[in-house]
């Protein structure tokens, strides 16, 4: 045997065992809680406890929440060995308070880290560092649409990935800083307002029902909850996530598997003792929901002029799909989506408008690193392709969201309204009363672009409503 076929078999040997190693550590997480959630006995037994939990956002900045947000994110979405780098710990993220959305290297004037520190420990200032040449800047990744770069200091360790810090950093300017005038975001109320209002109308139905709900940022929050319902006896505990459609990335394989773990956790404290846990079904298969919608494009729709051309755009948060075929979300999208769509097109039929158009697009991940093909439709394109089209309005109805917050107000609104004329990231947001959708308006050429806004007020009723009946599906087949 020659030299060169040691050499190529030992390559194919290092091919194959690093393919396999590659798959191994990828493998999706078992049990597959979609498939428990397809196949689950939906029969509670003896006394119940019902948990309510979805990622909800602080309403001030809260360094916790993202850390586990960015965290999960890079622990779910990126492949082994990239996370490992992803969750590498190379130093600290800094960042200008007047910059944060440089995307180019300049020159810095104020730097801070994430907790807003603009000094070392050591306490000199990062911008002494800097001048001394110990910062290096970090461009944008390649692999996020529109991100942005940082400074780093690799003096010393920061504790947590740099990645985190990053966006932590910039939650902490951005978010919940310059870009919102009341530095503050409405999700955290308005969900647990949802929450609470689908609970106390529970209680009345069921006052033998323990109630208690956590946001899945908060991880400890959602054990010592789960806990308490178990310490209070509850045999059968259901689970339900104010959502409007189910996802592996946000429930099967983020709150409901914690879930779970904590609930094992409980019995094997408690030897002898199973308990039986339920998924309520998603809030989107119930009319409510979509209804919440109706209204508040038919209130819009009512306000425009006679002749129009209207264009409705139905949004989604949306993923790489391409990237996770495997995806739920896929699955279970269109009992809501799809005929929320319908019914749109029919509510658009009782106008006496010029041309009319409905279509279905996302925020997220239909941009040029991740759909170069255009295989999606990002909301983006479909704004853009109604005013290219000369339509009167283009109305956005952001479906997945009942209350505003950093994606719905700033992240997805970069894409959303890439190069607008009239749209400024540095210009803040000015949301003051939370009982009112917020909207925005832009005109872009003859066209008026409109930004529809969130179920709140008003028509959060039916929201609850949905949050109620998705529960009582569940509550009501108990055996009496």
């Amino acid at each position: 045997m020659t030299i060169l076929m040691i050499f190529g078999i030992a390559v194919v040997v290092l091919f194959i065992g690093g393919y396999g190693l590659y798959k191994y550590k990828n493998q999706r997480p078992k049990p597959d809680y979609f498939e428990y959630y397809r196949t689950q006995d939906m029969v509670p037994k003896g006394k119940v406890g019902v948990f309510a939990t979805c990622l909800i956002m602080t309403e001030d900045h809260s360094h916790e929440m993202f850390h586990n947000v960015t965290y999960k994110v890079f622990n779910q979405v990126v492949p082994w060995p990239f996370r490992k780098f992803a969750l590498a710990d190379s130093g600290i993220a800094l960042l200008d308070p007047a910059h944060t959305h440089a995307r180019e290297e300049f020159t810095p004037h104020h730097l801070e880290d994430a907790f807003g520190n603009d000094k070392d420990r050591d306490g000199f200032p990062w911008m002494e560092k800097y001048k001394r040449g110990e910062l290096t800047w970090v461009p944008p990744s390649k692999m996020l649409y529109l991100d942005h770069g940082y400074f780093r200091y690799k003096g010393r360790k920061s504790g947590e990935p740099t990645l985190i810090g990053k966006m932590a950093n910039y939650s902490r300017l951005y978010y919940y800083g310059s870009g919102i005038v009341q530095k503050k975001s409405p999700h955290w109320k308005g969900s647990f307002e949802i929450i609470k209002g689908a609970f106390y109308r529970l209680k009345q139905k069921y006052p033998a029902v323990e109630f208690r709900a956590a946001s899945s940022l908060f991880l400890y929050d959602m054990k010592v909850k789960l806990h308490e319902l178990l310490d209070a006896g509850c045999e059968t505990i259901v689970i339900s996530a104010p959502m409007a459609i189910y996802s592996h990335f946000e429930e099967f394989n983020s709150s409901f598997r914690h879930s779970f773990e904590y609930i094992e956790e409980w019995e094997k404290e408690h030897p002898g003792k199973h308990i039986k846990v339920i998924l309520a079904p998603q809030m989107g298969n119930f009319q409510p929901l979509r209804q919440a919608f109706l209204e508040m494009l038919k209130d819009r729709l009512d306000t425009l002029p006679e002749g129009s051309d209207v264009m409705v755009a139905v949004t989604v948060h949306g993923m790489p799909w391409d990237a996770f075929t495997w995806e739920a979300w896929l699955e279970l999208a269109p009992a809501y989506r799809d005929k929320l769509f319908e019914e749109c097109k029919e509510l658009l039929k009782n106008y006496k408008f010029g041309r009319t158009n409905v279509v279905i697009c996302q925020d997220e991940f239909s941009d040029p690193i991740w759909d170069p093909k255009e295989k999606y439709l990002s909301t983006n394109r479909a704004y853009w392709a109604a005013i290219k089209d000369g339509y009167d309005y283009a109305i956005g109805l952001p479906i997945e969201f009942f209350s505003e917050n950093s994606d719905t107000l700033m992240h997805h609104a970069r894409k959303c309204y890439e190069n607008f004329d009239r749209y400024d990231v540095e210009q803040p947001v000015d949301y003051p009363d939370w009982s009112v959708p917020y909207t925005r308006e832009f005109l872009q050429g003859k066209t008026h672009v409109i930004y529809n806004g969130l179920p709140v007020g008003k028509y959060q009723k039916y929201v609850i409503e949905a949050l109620y009946q998705a529960v009582d599906s569940v509550l009501s087949k108990k055996k009496q």
